[in-house]
């Protein structure tokens, strides 16, 4: 990218200062998921907004798991612990009636969620805006909403033991690469 003159820079700040109020947060909410926020503040010029160490560990711990589900909530923890994680770190809202009032707007810019498991669930929702059913908005804006991971057998969206197994190895493999955190 060739160095933009004064009257370009000019340009520039102004169409930043009349985005900045709606594109700031996405852009934050991105950098602290991915561990990208020190450089993004310091790139700022507010580098003192993080500590000695040049960091701020911010970093969404909860992940959220959202489906009508086959298994009971107590044997999924059971299967969380056996995979190595701690099912204080889980929230579950598994009920296909509960999920026709789940607050999905709480997902939407959270420094919260790290991730959000999704199994089945009604298509009109709470917080699908114009997409057609929840998971759709979530995963057609990542900027704005935790990285999603659908949990899923051979046949589509199901929660049971195995699926559920599976959607863990994923969602190891996405906190490992640091995609949400």
């Amino acid at each position: 990218m060739k160095t933009l003159s004064a009257f370009e820079l000019e340009d520039l700040h102004e169409t930043m200062r009349e985005r900045i109020d709606t594109d700031l947060l996405p852009a934050l909410t991105k950098a602290n998921r991915t561990g990208n926020l020190p450089e993004l503040l310091g790139l700022l010029g507010m580098g003192d907004l993080v500590d000695d160490a040049g960091q701020a560990d911010m970093r969404p711990t909860r992940v959220v798991v959202l489906g009508d589900s086959t298994v009971k909530e107590g044997r999924l923890a059971s299967i969380l612990r056996k995979s190595g994680f701690d099912p204080q770190q889980f929230e579950f809202a598994l009920g296909y009636e509960e999920l026709k009032h789940y607050n999905f707007a709480k997902l939407r810019g959270s420094y919260t969620y790290a991730a959000v498991l999704v199994g089945p669930m009604p298509h009109s929702t709470p917080g699908k805006l114009s997409a057609g059913s929840a998971i759709a908005e979530m995963k057609g804006h990542p900027e704005t909403y935790p990285p999603v991971i659908e949990v899923r057998d051979s046949t589509g969206l199901k929660i049971t033991n195995n699926s559920f197994s599976r959607a863990l190895l994923e969602l190891k493999a996405t906190l490992d690469s640091g995609r949400c955190l």
